[in-house]
């Protein structure tokens, strides 16, 4: 007898909120919940697991997070209406000057860019102006959107990138990229108290501490000295936040070993709300398997103390 050679099961959001009805005794396997319960359940399993992210769930949702510069840029927005700063990125250098009005660039390559991507092309005078790709890219050439601000010269540092991230919840690690060394440089990431006591914020030089407020729709990110070149850039470490369940056939941005810690929590979400009583131990089997997949999801390694 054969095994079935997979290992993608899965279920998409109404086949979890299914489960956990059952499980809660809500319906029986011969009825299908109507489209009202199921909207009521759905808003359940919504808030629960943006809850959970408050319990430092969802290792797989640590990412490593881009962070372009701005010229004397000391504080950045991290989030979908912030500053530029992606998961993945192509980085190029023009093979021609360009004059102040043009609309066109000379890449070294095209490979990576499409067309409305965000692309960043470093200027003579230091600074990083910001458009998007004007169709799509042909040879060497590639098109702006809006004409540059100022000249460019050969070799000039250009990224280009397709999606601007979502608000971090926290940063765990941090470094600099410093441009034509290759290297990675720590970044201490400090306290807002800490980071309130550094008395001239718009210092200049390589970035070595930084403090982040989460807030709402963007992240506040506040870099010490404040950026002195746009080659560089920030290499974070963050926890992203779990994307939401917007349709009934989304899958859970979740990995598989938490489908059933899902199911078991959501139906005591939901119970009370078809004023169904749970037997005794039912929560404490939803919790356990909620503290299992917690234990579950750590980054394992060596542990070092150390004095500051």
């Amino acid at each position: 007898m054969a095994t079935s050679g997979s290992t993608d099961y899965l279920l998409n959001r109404n086949q979890i909120i299914t489960e956990a009805a059952e499980l809660c005794g809500i319906k029986d396997f011969e009825e299908a919940l109507t489209a009202n319960e199921i909207a009521s359940c759905a808003r359940s399993l919504e808030m629960m697991v943006k809850h959970w992210q408050a319990r430092d769930i969802g290792l797989w949702k640590t990412k490593t997070v881009y962070v372009f510069l701005s010229d004397d840029g000391y504080e950045y927005d991290l989030g979908p209406t912030g500053d530029h700063a992606t998961l993945s990125f192509t980085k190029t250098e023009t093979s021609a000057v360009a004059a102040s009005g043009a609309t066109t660039i000379s890449v070294d390559s095209i490979t990576g860019i499409s067309a409305s991507d965000n692309i960043g092309i470093e200027l003579d005078d230091g600074t990083l102006q910001w458009t998007t790709v004007d169709g799509a890219p042909s040879g060497t050439a590639v098109t702006l959107a809006a004409a540059l601000t100022g000249a460019v010269a050969v070799d000039a540092n250009v990224f280009v990138y397709t999606t601007i991230i979502d608000r971090p919840l926290y940063i765990t690690d941090a470094r600099l990229y410093r441009d034509g060394s290759s290297n990675e440089t720590p970044v201490k990431i400090i306290s807002r108290k800490k980071y309130n006591a550094i008395s001239h914020k718009a210092s200049r030089g390589p970035a070595n501490q930084l403090y982040y407020d989460p807030q709402q729709t963007n992240g506040k990110l506040h870099i010490w000295p404040a950026a002195d070149s746009v080659k560089d850039h920030l290499i974070l470490t963050a926890r992203m936040p779990v994307e939401d369940f917007d349709s009934a056939t989304n899958d859970p941005d979740f990995v598989q070993e938490w489908l059933l810690a899902l199911s078991w929590n959501l139906a005591c979400y939901i119970a009370p709300k078809f004023n169904v009583r749970l037997p005794g131990d039912f929560q404490f089997r939803a919790e356990s398997l909620l503290q299992d997949m917690i234990g579950f999801d750590k980054d394992y390694g060596s542990i070092y103390f150390e004095v500051e």
